[in-house]
């Protein structure tokens, strides 16, 4: 049997695995390819920009650091520079948060010190010192919690970012983000960029191919790197099962996953059981209303 510390140990090394997923690089590379165009430009030239809006789950915010860190690694960047630039909209709503959250990001100390005016210049001056190619604007369905506050919102990211040339801009979020753009056309229209990254569907022969090839990922890597003896992921009816409770979300899937090793490893199996994962999907999935039938739960 493992102790708490062991279960806990292996969950933190379950975390740090990080697998090749299709359609995440394809956003990956359409976020650089934004930033890429941009570089060089004629200083103050208007910038443009993209959007990222998808369900929850599908990878959003791991493309941004993926891409931030991947950036970073390339090396050419002056020190201190923060090519790409990762902003989480704020919880507030106002317009007057939005330099904070920049501040915020970029490092510097008391973000939300001084009228927002000075905060927008220390944003701007900043961003311009720390080299910013591309200001990604992270859960920006938020903006959407004060309707009355979207379009003055979305106006001032327009007007003080993209219109000053300081960096294009990446729209991020959830559903709820396209609310937001409706109301505000004109920052939309500027939005070149659709970027796709959306739930897997099962019986989509593609998409099952490409979540049966993660599942073997993740199986090859919980053995390299100790977390189990023997693995069984990819195969079909787990997978099918698997896909089904995750509602395709590659989140919702790893959440699952590192429950079930959790299971595993308090009964002291040497891998992850179907019983493990019908267990974690009540737990997770059931648990929290994302679906209302276990697809693990064999019928009599």
């Amino acid at each position: 049997m493992s102790t708490v510390n062991d279960i806990a140990a292996a969950r933190a090394a379950f975390d740090r695995i990080l697998l090749s997923y299709p359609p995440q690089e394809g956003a990956i590379d359409a976020l650089d390819e934004v930033r890429r165009s941009y570089v060089g430009r004629r200083e103050g030239a208007p910038c443009g920009g993209a959007m990222l809006i998808a369900p929850m789950g599908t990878g959003k915010t791991m493309s941004v650091d993926l891409l931030a860190s991947r950036v970073v690694a390339e090396g050419g960047s002056q020190e201190g520079a923060r090519p790409v630039l990762h902003v989480v909209m704020p919880t507030v709503g106002t317009t007057d948060s939005i330099p904070t959250a920049i501040l915020s990001a970029l490092g510097l100390p008391r973000p939300d010190l001084g009228r927002a005016e000075l905060r927008w210049t220390k944003a701007i001056r900043g961003m311009r010192s720390a080299d910013v190619q591309l200001v990604v604007f992270d859960e920006f369905n938020r903006a959407s919690r004060r309707p009355t506050m979207s379009r003055p919102i979305a106006t001032t990211i327009r007007e003080k970012i993209m219109d000053a040339g300081v960096a294009p801009i990446a729209i991020v979020g959830s559903e709820e983000a396209g609310t937001v753009l409706k109301a505000c056309p004109e920052l939309a229209e500027r939005l070149d960029d659709r970027i796709p990254l959306q739930p897997l569907e099962w019986f989509v022969d593609q998409d099952q191919e490409i979540f049966v090839g993660l599942l073997r990922d993740l199986d090859d890597a919980m053995i390299a790197t100790g977390l189990v003896r023997t693995a069984g992921l990819s195969g079909e009816g787990v997978a099918a099962a698997l896909a089904g409770a995750c509602g395709g979300r590659i989140r919702s899937m790893m959440k699952i996953v590192r429950i079930a090793l959790g299971l595993s490893m308090e009964r002291g199996a040497t891998g992850v059981g179907v019983d493990d994962l019908e267990e974690a999907v009540d737990r997770f999935a059931v648990a929290a209303g994302f679906i209302d039938r276990n697809p693990f739960t064999r019928r009599a």
